[in-house]
């Protein structure tokens, strides 16, 4: 019995052994295939460069690079677009193109990079990228721009976050037929951005058809440095001061979230003054020209924080585009409702149709060279 249980051991002993010396290998073979994978993606882009210096696309009848990209090596357009970019970009990035071929950063890592790096900046990011993953980098240089140097204060209005949706066909076609009757109630193509912030506002309305407040959010502004944050997948993502006046000045109140004291829900504005606005603006945007009827806000004339108040004189009806070029700096509106007056603010300082005075054709000289047909 002893040799038998002991056979039975040295079995089990040497299955472990297999075991061990299986992952190991599997573990080797599968890091062995990324840097093959990597290196391959370098080569690549060094071979995409000479084609496209070289006009290769052309020999094969293709009108650009990115359709003998699409035809060719099966790349989608927004991603041929990307890796020509890089392309572009790694010619003026010696150290990251140099770590990219010996396989130490991977493409995306690569295609983050070099969106803000420049020869003068691209080692101190190399530095900072060492160890990280590709999402690590991604979030390290979000809200940045070309020269800015590793740790700057990001932009918010440079953060972007990508959404990912599989519909069915119907779902797919209402949704381009949404899409299409807001960009003619706009009288312009919405950006992806404009038309997801429509669309999430929802579409229910209290009976008297006065659509509530656009959000419910909590904007969390810090004590210390006073820069605004929103809550969204597990982050505290950090938004411009534009936007958070925005959200919160047609809004609902959920309270303070550091404190334990129950707090009701209670909207920014008084719904009874709101619905009464609503009414008297007709359910349309006051800004002379502008045709939205959905989409709406109520704004005040004088901020809270300037002393405005809550008051029909002081509250006017906005749509979600001019009412972010308020908060923008790029619109005025003066005055009391509804007697409004409206001025607009080029970000340079440029004559626009609505920052000069119209043309007085009464006024110019009269031409006496005569017709020139009849001499």
């Amino acid at each position: 019995m002893l040799d038998g249980g002991s056979n039975e051991i040295d079995r089990d002993v040497v299955i472990a052994t297999d075991r061990e010396a299986d992952w190991k290998d599997l573990h080797w073979r599968l890091r062995s295939l990324a840097q093959q994978r990597v290196a391959l993606e370098a080569e690549e882009v060094s071979y995409l460069l000479e084609a496209e210096e070289t006009r290769l696309f052309r020999r094969l009848g293709y009108s650009s690079m990115i359709e003998y990209m699409e035809r060719e090596l099966h790349w989608g357009p927004h991603a041929a677009k990307e890796r020509l970019r890089v392309v572009r970009e790694l010619g003026d990035l010696p150290l990251i193109a140099e770590q990219f071929r010996a396989g130490e950063l991977c493409f995306s890592a690569v295609r983050e990079l070099s969106r803000v790096a420049t020869a003068e900046t691209e080692e101190k990011f190399l530095a900072q990228a060492r160890g990280k993953t590709a999402r690590d980098v991604e979030r390290m240089v979000a809200g940045l721009k070309r020269g800015d140097e590793p740790g700057a204060d990001p932009d918010p209005a440079r953060i972007k976050k990508r959404v990912v949706l599989e519909v069915s066909i119907e779902v797919h076609a209402r949704f381009r037929r949404t899409r299409t009757a807001l960009d003619a109630e706009r009288g312009e193509r919405l950006t992806d951005d404009e038309v997801m912030d429509t669309l999430l506002r929802g579409s229910e309305q209290a009976a008297t058809g006065v659509p509530r407040p656009a959000v419910q959010v909590a904007v969390t502004t810090c004590r210390r440095c006073r820069r605004d944050f929103v809550g969204a997948a597990g982050e505290q993502i950090e938004i411009a001061r534009p936007t958070a006046e925005r959200l919160k000045c047609d809004a609902e109140d959920i309270g303070d979230l550091e404190s334990d004291a129950p707090t009701r829900v209670r909207p920014t504005i008084p719904a009874a003054i709101r619905r009464k606005v609503f009414h008297r603006d007709n359910f349309a945007c006051v800004v002379p020209g502008c045709r939205a009827t959905r989409n709406l806000d109520v704004h005040h004339v004088v901020h809270r924080k300037d002393g405005g108040k809550h008051s029909m004189s002081e509250i006017v009806v906005l749509c979600s585009g001019h009412h972010q070029q308020l908060h923008q700096g790029r619109l005025m509106i003066i005055g009391c409702a509804p007697d409004l007056t409206f001025e607009w603010r080029p970000d340079d300082d440029v004559e626009t149709a609505t920052t000069s005075p119209p043309w007085d054709y009464e006024d110019d000289p009269p031409d006496d060279r005569g017709d020139p047909r009849t001499g």
